[in-house]
Protein backbone atom coordinates (compact mmCIF):
# COMPACT_ATOMS: atom_id res chain seq x y z
CA UNK A 1 0.00 0.00 0.00
CA UNK A 2 2.83 2.36 0.93
CA UNK A 3 4.52 1.48 -2.14
CA UNK A 4 1.65 2.03 -4.39
CA UNK A 5 1.10 5.92 -2.57
CA UNK A 6 4.56 6.35 -3.17
CA UNK A 7 4.45 5.74 -6.90
CA UNK A 8 1.06 7.38 -6.99
CA UNK A 9 2.72 10.68 -5.25
CA UNK A 10 5.28 10.59 -7.38
CA UNK A 11 3.32 10.00 -10.76
CA UNK A 12 1.26 13.22 -9.16
CA UNK A 13 4.43 15.30 -9.30
CA UNK A 14 5.49 14.24 -12.63
CA UNK A 15 2.29 14.80 -13.85
CA UNK A 16 1.90 18.05 -12.71
CA UNK A 17 6.32 19.03 -13.71
CA UNK A 18 5.18 18.07 -17.17
CA UNK A 19 2.03 19.99 -17.33
CA UNK A 20 4.25 23.18 -16.52
CA UNK A 21 6.83 22.37 -18.96
CA UNK A 22 3.77 22.29 -21.78
CA UNK A 23 2.86 25.44 -20.70
CA UNK A 24 5.85 27.36 -20.42
CA UNK A 25 7.03 25.36 -23.55
CA UNK A 26 4.05 26.65 -25.25
CA UNK A 27 4.45 30.34 -23.72
CA UNK A 28 7.75 30.42 -25.25
CA UNK A 29 6.74 29.19 -28.23
CA UNK A 30 4.17 32.27 -28.14
CA UNK A 31 6.66 34.76 -27.19
CA UNK A 32 8.83 33.65 -30.12
CA UNK A 33 6.51 33.99 -32.50
CA UNK A 34 5.36 37.06 -31.60
CA UNK A 35 9.21 38.46 -32.00
CA UNK A 36 9.26 36.92 -34.74
CA UNK A 37 5.69 38.47 -36.40
CA UNK A 38 6.98 42.00 -35.02
CA UNK A 39 10.47 41.89 -36.75
CA UNK A 40 8.83 40.86 -40.06
CA UNK A 41 6.51 43.85 -39.42
CA UNK A 42 9.48 45.77 -38.52
CA UNK A 43 11.48 44.68 -42.09
CA UNK A 44 7.89 45.18 -43.73
CA UNK A 45 7.64 49.49 -42.33
CA UNK A 46 11.33 49.92 -43.12
CA UNK A 47 11.21 48.51 -46.61
CA UNK A 48 7.92 50.53 -47.30
CA UNK A 49 10.12 53.69 -46.40
CA UNK A 50 12.81 52.83 -48.48
CA UNK A 51 10.27 52.05 -51.65
CA UNK A 52 8.97 55.45 -50.50
CA UNK A 53 12.56 57.22 -50.38
CA UNK A 54 13.35 55.52 -53.79
CA UNK A 55 10.54 56.33 -55.34
CA UNK A 56 10.81 60.29 -54.46
CA UNK A 57 14.53 60.16 -55.44
CA UNK A 58 13.91 58.65 -58.81
CA UNK A 59 10.87 61.55 -59.28
CA UNK A 60 13.91 64.43 -58.54
CA UNK A 61 16.17 62.57 -60.90
CA UNK A 62 13.45 62.73 -63.83
CA UNK A 63 12.76 66.60 -62.92
CA UNK A 64 16.19 67.58 -62.62
CA UNK A 65 16.63 65.39 -66.44
CA UNK A 66 13.64 66.92 -67.88
CA UNK A 67 14.85 70.52 -66.67
CA UNK A 68 18.62 69.79 -68.10
CA UNK A 69 16.75 69.24 -71.29
CA UNK A 70 14.16 72.02 -71.92
CA UNK A 71 17.17 74.35 -71.12
CA UNK A 72 19.54 72.76 -73.69
CA UNK A 73 17.18 72.55 -76.01
CA UNK A 74 16.38 76.64 -75.20
CA UNK A 75 19.81 77.07 -75.33
CA UNK A 76 20.98 75.42 -78.60
CA UNK A 77 21.29 77.34 -81.80
CA UNK A 78 19.91 74.10 -83.88
CA UNK A 79 17.36 73.55 -86.19
CA UNK A 80 14.00 72.01 -84.72
CA UNK A 81 14.58 69.05 -86.28
CA UNK A 82 18.18 68.11 -84.64
CA UNK A 83 16.63 69.19 -82.14
CA UNK A 84 14.38 66.55 -82.08
CA UNK A 85 16.95 64.13 -83.10
CA UNK A 86 18.90 65.38 -80.50
CA UNK A 87 15.82 64.21 -78.36
CA UNK A 88 15.21 60.96 -79.72
CA UNK A 89 18.64 59.76 -79.33
CA UNK A 90 18.98 61.03 -75.75
CA UNK A 91 15.32 59.35 -75.01
CA UNK A 92 16.70 55.97 -76.60
CA UNK A 93 19.68 56.30 -74.85
CA UNK A 94 18.03 56.94 -71.49
CA UNK A 95 15.58 54.07 -72.14
CA UNK A 96 18.48 51.39 -72.66
CA UNK A 97 20.30 52.08 -69.55
CA UNK A 98 16.98 52.16 -67.22
CA UNK A 99 16.42 48.55 -69.46
CA UNK A 100 19.97 47.60 -68.25
CA UNK A 101 19.99 49.00 -64.62
CA UNK A 102 16.67 47.29 -64.45
CA UNK A 103 17.94 44.27 -65.22
CA UNK A 104 20.71 44.19 -63.37
CA UNK A 105 19.07 44.83 -60.63
CA UNK A 106 16.09 42.74 -60.65
CA UNK A 107 18.47 39.17 -62.28
CA UNK A 108 17.42 36.23 -59.76
CA UNK A 109 21.46 34.97 -59.56
CA UNK A 110 22.31 38.19 -58.10
CA UNK A 111 19.61 38.86 -55.63
CA UNK A 112 20.94 34.97 -54.84
CA UNK A 113 24.32 36.04 -54.22
CA UNK A 114 24.00 39.64 -52.21
CA UNK A 115 21.14 37.72 -49.52
CA UNK A 116 23.73 34.85 -48.51
CA UNK A 117 20.94 32.26 -49.97
CA UNK A 118 23.16 30.71 -52.77
CA UNK A 119 25.61 30.15 -49.91
CA UNK A 120 23.05 28.60 -47.41
CA UNK A 121 22.00 26.23 -50.39
CA UNK A 122 25.35 25.30 -50.94
CA UNK A 123 25.83 24.69 -47.20
CA UNK A 124 22.67 22.37 -47.49
CA UNK A 125 23.06 20.46 -50.04
CA UNK A 126 26.70 19.38 -49.49
CA UNK A 127 27.54 17.05 -47.21
CA UNK A 128 30.30 18.38 -44.95
CA UNK A 129 33.81 16.21 -45.36
CA UNK A 130 34.47 14.06 -42.71
CA UNK A 131 38.06 14.33 -41.17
Amino acid sequence: MLKHLIKGFLAGIAIKLLENYRRLSIQMLKIEAAKSYLHGVQMARWSALGLLRMGLMIGLICVGLLLFHVGLFVLLPWSVEAKAALAMFLGLAYAAIGWFALHVAMDEKTWMEKSGAAEMLEEAIHKPKED
